[in-house]
């Protein structure tokens, strides 16, 4: 099952201004990772929903929605 959530986490980084590698080290994560995730090939679990909103100064839900809205 692949998941659409690429627009919004893509949209976000690009909008900060950082490249998959920037963001993979400011969540502790991989560049694999972020990868996956703006490409829904694997979704966020809770506690990276929650790191990437706090990240991003935005609700959980802007990810939420993004996961479940498709």
């Amino acid at each position: 099952m692949t998941v659409d959530i690429y627009p919004t986490l893509r949209a976000l980084r690009v909008a900060k201004g950082m490249t998959q590698v920037e963001l993979a080290q400011s969540l502790g994560t991989s560049q694999t990772t972020i990868s996956s995730w703006e490409q829904g090939e694997s979704v966020p679990s809770g506690k990276n929903i929650k790191k990437i909103a706090d990240f991003y100064n935005v609700k959980p839900d802007v990810i939420f929605d993004a996961i479940f809205n498709k």
